[in-house]
């Protein structure tokens, strides 16, 4: 079933992640009056309370401009990244984006074959000239969450939970060890993969076995499984940060922050490029750019020396200078 973006963004969010698939826009008017974007979210899909779930946020933006019209595939759906891919060209959208890394290799078949065809994909890098890349620094966003863990632990001990072991996820792990050890030389930091980003039960396994070995704040680059470890670090009564998007409602007792990778300025960013700027291109999102930072600080009470060791990492990660 198509699905487009009707009604503002958190309504929409809401309405969608409910189960909602109604159409209100007549589709043909809509792409005839305005722009279009297609979407192929990442593996999850709507309701991981984090990539897709942000990425929809920046769809939600869009139609509310009332210039674009914006339509998405999901894999539950179309069982293939390939198939979603191929069936949003067929739809003749202006761009077709792909969200997050995992979707790369279709999205590359389908543009090779369509190159008249402009494509974007997020959190991935392609050498095609009609593919636009647009990545993150993680690694800064990461350091934030890191200082706050350092600060906040009490045992020394905070812990990683990663949904894969491959280079992106590792910028989120170097970047909040970095941070934490900037604050606190002492801390040692616990690192699990769950080699799964869907998996909440899993998160909770991994989750309580690092509690076990002491760690006492808790940091998931996981997807839904990510979602595992913020309820088994509320259950355990310890703090927790949450990932890509303000996570706080999932464990209100135990995220104290979360680290925002903005994925709805990123399809901002994409739809601003389609007429505007050459589409062959790299766009980097970092702290200066808006990409990534942290949601509110919350149930955080720091002395005066506490919160200069925290802005002294926010500016110099802002100025370059973090060892």
């Amino acid at each position: 079933m198509k699905k487009s973006i009707i009604i503002s963004t958190i309504t929409a969010c809401s309405l969608w992640l409910s189960g909602c698939q109604s159409v209100i826009d007549d589709p043909t008017a809509a792409v005839d009056e305005r722009q279009t974007m297609g979407v192929v979210l990442s593996d999850v899909g709507l309701g991981d309370q984090s990539f897709s779930d942000a990425a929809m946020r920046g769809m939600g933006e869009l139609r509310e401009t009332g210039e674009w019209f914006v339509d998405y595939r999901e894999l539950s759906e179309t069982e293939t990244y390939q198939a979603g891919f191929e069936e949003l060209v067929q739809e003749g959208h202006d761009v077709i984006v792909g969200l997050g890394f995992a979707c790369q290799e279709d999205l590359e078949t389908v543009a090779a074959e369509h190159p008249n065809q402009q494509f974007a994909l997020i959190d991935g890098v392609s050498a095609l000239p009609n593919v636009l890349n647009v990545t993150f620094e993680e690694g800064e966003g990461s350091a934030l969450a890191g200082a706050v863990a350092g600060l906040e632990t009490e045992t020394d001990k905070i812990g990683f939970i990663g949904g894969m072991d491959i280079e992106l996820i590792q910028k989120f792990e170097a970047g909040f060890e970095r941070g934490a050890k900037s604050v606190n030389e002492d801390v040692e930091m616990l690192v699990d993969f769950s080699n799964d980003f869907a998996s909440p039960e899993l998160g909770r396994e991994l989750a309580e076995k690092q509690i076990k070995e002491g760690a006492d704040v808790l940091y998931a680059a996981a997807g839904l499984t990510g979602v595992g470890v913020l309820e088994t670090a509320e259950k355990y009564g310890i703090k927790a940060i949450g990932v890509d998007s303000d996570q706080s409602m999932i464990a209100p007792d135990a995220v104290v922050t979360s680290m925002l990778k903005q994925v709805d300025l990123a399809i901002v960013e994409i739809a601003g490029r389609v007429t505007t700027q050459p589409f062959n291109d790299h766009v980097i999102l970092g702290i200066e750019e808006g990409g990534v930072g942290l949601a509110p600080l919350r149930r955080i009470q720091w002395d005066e020396n506490e919160t200069t060791q925290y802005e002294s990492v926010e500016r110099q990660l802002k100025e370059g200078t973090l060892k």
